[in-house]
């Protein structure tokens, strides 16, 4: 992809991938997908890009590909989900929104005058 080692570490990566992809015919279609699986599609333009997309076909081609593209946000949400913890009765989160929002009603009218 570049000349020199310097040229090579401004490499844009996604772009390395799919170029990689494409060599061995691993990079999947949109468009082809759109007519198969409207679902996924959507999820592969709009999503993250991941590995998984790129063992839907081709060498490397993994059943599980489509479910793990799925699934992946679920994956990253779960470990940073909290629970509240039981029986927290302080009042001091409500009234800090209170006051928040009394201060952010105080800029927004003094700003206008």
């Amino acid at each position: 992809f570049g000349l020199t080692y310097d040229e090579v570490l401004k490499t844009e990566w996604l772009v390395y991938l799919d170029t990689l992809a494409s060599l061995i015919g691993a990079k999947p279609s949109v468009l082809e997908l759109l007519c198969k699986d409207p679902k996924l599609a959507l999820t592969i333009f709009f999503g993250p890009c991941s590995p998984y997309q790129y063992r839907l076909g081709g060498p490397g081609h993994w059943e599980g590909a489509r479910q793990a593209i799925l699934t992946q946000w679920d994956r990253v949400i779960r470990p940073t989900r909290t629970r509240v913890p039981a029986g927290s009765s302080s009042s001091f989160p409500s009234l800090l929104v209170v006051v928040g929002f009394l201060l952010l009603l105080a800029a927004v009218i003094f700003a206008f005058k």
